[in-house]
């Protein structure tokens, strides 16, 4: 299983700070993609602003722009 470094997760977190799009495309482990606007980030996952999360257990890779 893999899961995202510290690393990653932090340059996200540092990314949704920045008043620059917010829009991501996730890879899940399953192998399924997603993408949405980050409404916040915190230590558990991400949470998109439609409602959806997403627990960093679940996520392969993080593509932000």
């Amino acid at each position: 299983m893999d899961m995202i470094s510290a690393t990653e997760r932090e340059r996200i977190i540092n990314q949704m700070k920045r008043d620059e799009s917010k829009i991501v495309n996730i890879v899940l482990n399953d192998s399924n993609q997603v993408a949405g606007e980050i409404e916040k980030a915190n230590h558990q996952g991400i949470f998109l602003v439609d409602g959806r999360y997403y627990g960093y257990e679940d996520i392969k890779e993080i593509n932000g722009s």
